[in-house]
């Protein structure tokens, strides 16, 4: 049992949380650009966060399926269909051997969510399903799915008990209190996500700078803060290319190669900064101005071409904070959520 692509959309592929521990071996670690959005969809249908799911770009794709199974679907707003009539979003549903799933142009965001009750059948690759399209290892074949490929489930799930009545929309809840990610409702796990995938104006990314800040001087690190910049049609998994104002750098862009970190802002010779994703490479020879912290690289990956982004300071205690906050809610969000398959 499993499901078959119809249609692949403009890039699917199979992500999990990434792997980790490989990056001196050339391995980026890969994994759901939108782990909030990942981990959500694996919470709605029973599994553990991380497991596999298909991450659909821009346009998603449409499935068939030859056997029972319950999904859900995160993310942005791809307008999914089955059969033709409006599907849930952040909820999970139950599908049937012959159902046909389609998932249109993104509304909103940019990488939508599909996960499976009980995970899909694919061999781990250094202890990741994650496919890494550079070195074409994980995931399906290595690759991103074409039509007529066929994923296959470890596990066959017909339903979740109490599914119908115990399913939970987060974007329901009543906001409470900001969060690195959204509001959330006093007392409770319900998270609201409209801000995420609605488009704000501008989007702010909170960096912690690192130990090469000093290499704009004073006039680029004015540029960098104080400027708007977008996001360039060229950015992919590897990181988010921005257009604007150059930051001015005080000895050109070039430096011994270090480590990549998620979220490094690197200002190559041309000053517009480039903020490194997943797939990034595993060094880099570019000044690093620093470094967005995780819990606004998810609202980055949704950020389509042409959105407005700017940057601000914070020291690191701060951010460590936020991550802190961040993952206890989603743990308590993976609680409420938590019901045993059948």
């Amino acid at each position: 049992m499993g499901l078959t692509v119809i249609d692949p959309g403009i890039l699917t592929t199979v992500q999990d949380q990434g792997r980790s521990g490989y990056m001196d071996s050339g391995f980026s670690p890969s994994g759901a650009l939108d782990g909030f959005s990942s981990r959500l969809a694996n919470f709605l249908i029973g599994n553990s966060p991380g497991e596999a799911v298909l991450e659909m770009t821009l346009r998603g794709a449409s499935v068939v399926f030859d056997g029972p199974a319950v999904i859900a679907i995160t993310g942005a707003d791809m307008t999914p269909l089955l059969n033709g009539f409006p599907a849930a979003m952040n909820k999970a549903f139950a599908v049937i051997r012959g159902d046909i799933l389609h998932t249109g142009f993104a509304l909103a965001g940019v990488r939508s969510y599909l996960a499976v009750s009980g995970g899909f059948d694919i061999e781990p690759v250094l202890g990741s399903r994650s496919t890494n399209l550079r070195v074409r290892a994980g995931g399906f074949e290595g690759r991103k799915l074409e039509t007529k490929d066929h994923i296959p489930f470890r596990e066959i799930v017909r339903e979740l008990p109490g599914m119908e009545r115990r399913c939970f929309d987060p974007l329901a809840g009543k906001a409470g209190g900001d969060t690195a990610f959204g509001k959330v409702s006093a007392g409770t796990a319900a998270v609201s996500i409209r801000a995420a995938y609605a488009k704000d104006d501008p989007l702010v990314l909170r960096v912690v700078e690192g130990r090469y800040a000093g290499r704009l001087g004073e006039a680029g690190i004015h540029t960098f803060y104080h400027s708007l910049y977008t996001v360039g049609a060229e950015s992919d998994r590897m990181g988010v290319r921005l257009e604007g104002p150059a930051a001015a750098l005080l000895r050109g862009g070039d430096i011994v190669s270090s480590g990549a970190a998620a979220g490094s802002v690197q200002i190559p010779g041309s000053g517009k900064p480039i903020v490194l994703l997943n797939d990034r490479q595993t060094t880099g020879g570019y000044v690093t101005a620093g470094a967005v912290i995780t819990g606004d690289l998810w609202r980055l990956a949704q950020a389509p071409a042409g959105s407005a982004i700017r940057f601000e300071k914070i020291r690191a205690p701060a951010a460590e904070k936020i991550y802190v906050q961040t993952e206890r809610e989603i743990a308590r969000l993976g609680r409420r959520f938590a019901r045993r398959r059948v």
